[in-house]
């Protein structure tokens, strides 16, 4: 298989994380009955067990799985296309903030379903309160992912922007969102019941576009030669 091959298929991974987990959250959500941002235990205890019979909600938790099975390799491909760009510097740091960032985001995401696996295994015989508990901690895990989330967003923009791969708009636009997204984050943390998710949302559209960007037109980033006996700067022409 050919590099470029490669790296269309690896970019396309950042679009299909996107993709998924917005259509699965949507299949998810669509079948609760509750009506306030934050429910009672009871309402969270008839949600949970309608649930457990809902085609829907299992199509749904099937297609976010797979969204995050996807950004696993997206976080390769970055890894993999980061790693070709020569010297050390900005550039590095930034490869290596977003690898790290975007690995500890999904820890926090995958963690946050663990109260719910318990919800439902055990929804026929705990309290209200305890439902409530447990409900509420997924919510909070929920909102901590923002920050590393939004590192990682300013962390991709500039490592690829280092690499050639992306245009300084995006770039910038990547590194606007980063620096929202972590202010709101932290926001959020310190009040989830008021959390803003627009930067989380924009962040999320901001990486679709870029993926599908670099999955329609790749570029090696990497391309290297010497010139009077010193290793050339890789170069690719980008329009965005």
């Amino acid at each position: 298989m050919s590099t470029t091959l490669r790296d269309r298929i690896g970019a396309a991974t950042g679009a299909a994380f996107v993709a998924l987990i917005l259509v699965g959250n949507g299949m998810t959500s669509g079948v609760s009955t509750a009506d306030s941002a934050h429910p009672t235990g009871d309402q969270v205890l008839r949600d949970v067990a309608h649930q457990a019979s809902s085609t829907t909600f299992t199509a749904g938790f099937v297609l976010e799985a797979l969204g995050f099975a996807a950004f696993i390799g997206f976080l390769g491909y970055l890894a993999g296309v980061l790693r070709r760009v020569p010297g050390r510097g900005p550039g590095g740091i930034a490869a290596g903030t977003a690898i790290v960032s975007g690995s500890v985001m999904l820890a926090v995401k995958l963690g946050s379903a663990a109260p719910l696996g318990a919800l439902a295994i055990d929804h026929g015989h705990i309290s209200p309160q305890l439902a409530q508990v447990l409900n509420d901690m997924s919510g909070v895990a929920f909102v901590i992912s923002w920050l590393p989330f939004a590192i990682f967003t300013g962390a991709t923009a500039a490592g690829l922007h280092r690499a050639s791969l992306v245009g300084r708009p995006t770039a910038y636009s990547g590194l606007a969102l980063g620096v929202a997204g972590l202010a709101l984050s932290i926001a959020g943390v310190h009040d989830p019941l008021g959390a803003n998710p627009l930067a989380f949302l924009l962040g999320l559209a901001w990486l679709l576009a870029v993926s599908v960007r670099l999955a329609v037109r790749p570029g090696t980033g990497a391309r290297t030669g010497t010139t009077g006996g010193r290793t050339a700067e890789p170069r690719v022409t980008v329009s965005t």
